[in-house]
């Protein structure tokens, strides 16, 4: 299981060290850690990542806005990679269709409002995502299955996943740190392909996914009374489905896998056509990573 990291100012912070593979081989601690954004870090919190867990070099998957509203720290002596899975431009630029761009845009308002308190912008994002949920005959899954889709498909993502894996490949020393905004989807999903390319068996990287939804229970309670207050009529319903996109299910997590498996036949296909992760980077991954 991942350790988890208590910070006071981070949510989601876990250390996959300790995680066993189906070989019998597990992660080494204090080497591959995952979080949330660290814009309201504590340097408390920046002394712990730094001093105890040695973290060497930062890994920020998140959008070129998300990273100018709430830019992540400096932290001596740590090294800070922005590696955005997907971008604002690329969207504008028409690499996804109407109907993908609108997809990840809706999300990334709820990953804005899920991960951000007492913003500005919070209201209009806010706004955005209650009309996306209250359209007649929305599913919350159906939904999350068509983002993740996009996730695996496109080629641009398909691109920053393939550099995420050559940082981690080409690290020496140190611990690495990856987080996007709320810590569930972007850093979920580039820690799911860690784990696999690792050899941790797929139920329990399942089961590691499900621990984000631990973290977040106080901020999703927020962002549900934020979209639909409890003290209007009515509302009780959209919050139940606003909870099943904010909670990290394990069923998003099998969507995932199934569309790589559908789309690519095997999650090792995947990684070797698509992200290009090819046998002497999983040898390289394997000998850095595993003990």
């Amino acid at each position: 299981m991942m350790g988890k990291i208590t910070l006071q100012g981070v949510k989601n912070a876990r250390d996959l060290g300790g995680i066993r593979t189906a070989d019998g081989r597990q992660i080494r601690n204090k080497r591959l850690l995952k979080c949330g954004q660290l814009y309201e870090a504590t340097e408390q919190d920046l002394a712990a990542l730094r001093d105890e867990y040695d973290v060497k070099l930062i890994v920020d998957l998140r959008t070129e806005g998300e990273r100018q509203c709430f830019p992540d720290p400096e932290i001596r002596g740590v090294s800070n990679i922005w590696n955005p899975i997907f971008k604002e431009d690329i969207q504008g630029a028409s690499v996804f269709t109407p109907g993908e761009k609108e997809i990840l845009e809706k999300h990334l308002k709820s990953l804005f409002i899920l991960s951000h308190r007492n913003d500005s912008m919070e209201d209009a994002a806010a706004e955005d995502v209650r009309q996306m949920i209250t359209q007649e005959e929305f599913d919350p899954e159906t939904y999350m299955a068509r983002m993740y889709h996009k996730f695996i498909n496109n080629q641009v993502i398909q691109k920053q996943i393939k550099q995420f894996f050559s940082l981690l490949v080409n690290r020496r020393g140190g611990a690495v740190l990856w987080h996007c905004g709320a810590g569930k989807d972007r850093s979920g999903i580039c820690s799911a392909l860690l784990l696999y390319a690792l050899g941790v068996p797929k139920d329990k990287i399942i089961e590691n996914y499900a621990l984000s939804a631990e973290s977040s229970e106080d901020t999703v309670e927020y962002i549900l009374e934020k979209l639909f207050p409890a003290d209007v009529p009515g509302n009780d319903e959209y919050q139940a489905l606003a909870r099943r996109i904010f909670g990290a299910k394990t069923c998003y997590i099998e969507e995932f896998f199934k569309a790589i498996e559908k789309d690519f036949i095997s999650v090792d296909n995947y990684l070797q056509k698509a992200v290009e992760l090819h046998v002497d980077n999983l040898v390289r991954l394997k000998t850095l990573y595993l003990k």
